[in-house]
């Protein structure tokens, strides 16, 4: 195990976090279905780490009942009636019996930090329901929180609306950084970072469970990084990433 996240899993342990260490995604699917009883209703959290590791899907598979506002039916379609049922399951995901996402980053002293446009995901981590799951990958572990908001601020968020709205044609964003891909903290109505977490240890009704897996996962990286390394993970992020459509008038 490296050493980043055998520190990374020991800090978790250290803040009543059940923190997991596994190596690739068919040991990440057979933990998390581990977590999960047959009967429970999971609701999903937007996430492409989910997506690349085919989670959802292997849950529907089993038989559990999947609450997922990000399916290809709540985007694909351009109509407001897309709109309602998504705001709609949302709602239901964020009070399931089991919630499952990723983050943004996790320090090494076990921090998760965060940053969400509606809430539901980051709402979801830590309350309304009895047991949470969340998944990360490798590159997505950071020193300290100086290091997490920095991603989080200057590379995850302005890289996520770029990539969606202009790279893949998605709804026409109006915040600078989907022309420059870089933060400015804007004002802009449609601005993503609109609320930021941290968690630092157990939440008092809710078992948080971290699965740390050894890959590169989600969007996210170190600048001083190789560059293939980088290029990477940005094309496996475009193949899964979810991609709103422009809502009707």
């Amino acid at each position: 195990m490296d050493a980043q996240i055998k520190e990374t899993l020991s800090s978790l342990h250290s803040r009543h976090i059940h923190g997991i260490f596994v190596e690739d995604s068919e040991e990440a699917i057979q933990k998390i279905m581990n977590l999960i009883p047959h009967d429970a209703v999971v609701g999903i959290g937007d996430s492409t780490t989910m997506r690349q590791l085919s989670i959802p899907n292997a849950l529907k598979d089993r038989g559990n009942k999947v609450l997922n506002p990000f399916e290809p039916k709540g985007s694909q379609t351009d109509s407001n009636d897309a709109l309602r049922w998504h705001k709609n399951m949302l709602k239901k995901a964020t009070i399931s019996d089991v919630f499952l996402t990723g983050t943004n980053a996790i320090t090494q002293d076990g921090k998760l930090i965060n940053v969400d446009a509606v809430g539901n995901r980051v709402a979801g981590m830590f309350w309304g329901h009895p047991t949470s799951i969340i998944v990360v990958g490798r590159n997505k572990i950071v020193r300290d929180m100086d290091e997490a908001f920095y991603r989080v601020r200057k590379i995850i968020a302005p890289n996520h609306v770029r990539i969606r709205s202009v790279e893949l044609g998605g709804r026409n964003s109006k915040t600078p950084c989907a022309v420059t891909g870089e933060c400015s903290d804007c004002r802009a109505e449609d601005r993503i970072c609109n609320i930021f977490t941290v968690i630092e240890g157990k939440p008092f009704f809710t078992d948080l469970n971290v699965i740390i897996v050894n890959k590169d996962l989600g969007l996210g990286w170190d600048p001083s990084w190789p560059k293939d390394r980088i290029m990477q993970i940005i094309e496996k992020y475009k193949k899964f990433v979810w991609v709103p459509i422009q809502k009707e008038s």
